[in-house]
């Protein structure tokens, strides 16, 4: 399962979508007994923060790998830090060196780990304004260039500023670089609200699916909220990735046990699953 599509047409295919999970999901516990309670709540992948964790206990992002696949966990992507991407937009890639070498490295890391994808942000909460499109453009051509040698897919996650993902995705149009869709921030956004899994589906590259209240980044559990999760996930299976992943996070005062929660949250999956194979039924083949 999570395999991608290899009859070569975006929109059937005879293998259930993977369901996978981030491994961070809001309780305070070891990266090895996360992997577990992930993979006893049925999920057979896992999405990684790209960092080392230094709490309850320190364990590199490497260890984190082969911990989780240690488990029977297929490790579908890696997530880069947060911070740092306005300066991508404001400086050229000759004045960014320090985060340009960091991002090239983990991208090779993720290389020598065999992990498939490599999930970014454009910008931090506020870019402001001075920056140039030009600057962020080629700081991706660059990131791009090191993802095909490092056989690694970026996965440029849709984020407050949509505009950026589109000039990026359109720019630079190759195989290394494609979309991670996030659903929640997607519907936190009057001009979201699906349009750029319309325009984008077949570039998929990594999913993030949680649910909210249309005003804020939730991180809920698909169904504990309002987004209309059978009008986006028919939209997945335009792309070949073949794969359900939630990014869900349990509320600071959330009464369910790290365990109960991740049932429920591989229940929701596994609901999204079925919307899904129903609609790679009839999905029409998209030949981007």
């Amino acid at each position: 399962m999570g395999t991608e599509k290899t009859n070569g047409i975006p929109g059937f295919s005879n293998e259930p979508p993977g369901l996978s999970m981030f491994s961070w999901f809001g309780y305070f516990q070891t990266a090895p007994e996360r992997f577990r309670i992930i993979r006893d709540a049925g999920f057979d992948g896992v999405m990684l923060a790209w960092e080392d964790e230094e709490e309850p206990v320190r364990i590199t992002k490497e260890h984190q790998t082969e911990l989780a696949r240690m488990e029977g966990l297929r490790v579908v992507n890696a997530h880069a830090p947060f911070i740092g991407w306005n300066d991508i937009w404001r400086k050229n890639p000759a004045e960014n060196t320090d985060f340009l070498r960091k991002m090239k490295e983990w991208i090779r890391g993720c290389g020598r780990e065999n992990i498939p994808a490599f999930v970014v942000h454009t910008s931090d909460m506020d870019l402001g304004t001075g920056y140039s499109v030009e600057n962020g453009i080629a700081f991706f051509s660059e990131l791009a260039e090191e993802a095909q040698r490092s056989g690694v897919r970026l996965a440029v996650e849709n984020v407050s500023r949509q505009y950026l993902l589109r000039a990026v995705l359109d720019r630079l149009d190759v195989p290394s670089v494609g979309m991670c869709y996030d659903s929640s921030h997607d519907y936190m956004l009057p001009c979201g609200r699906g349009r750029i899994l319309k325009d984008y589906g077949s570039r998929i590259a990594a999913v993030h699916l949680s649910d909210n209240d249309l005003y804020y980044d939730r991180h809920w559990i698909p169904g504990e909220g309002r987004i209309p999760f059978e009008e986006i996930v028919p939209g997945l299976c335009r792309s070949p990735l073949n794969e359900i992943s939630l990014e869900v996070c349990a509320r600071k005062d959330d009464p369910r046990s790290p365990e109960a929660f991740c049932g429920q949250a591989f229940e929701a999956a596994r609901r999204l699953s079925e919307i899904y194979r129903n609609a790679a039924l009839y999905c029409e083949p998209d030949t981007h």
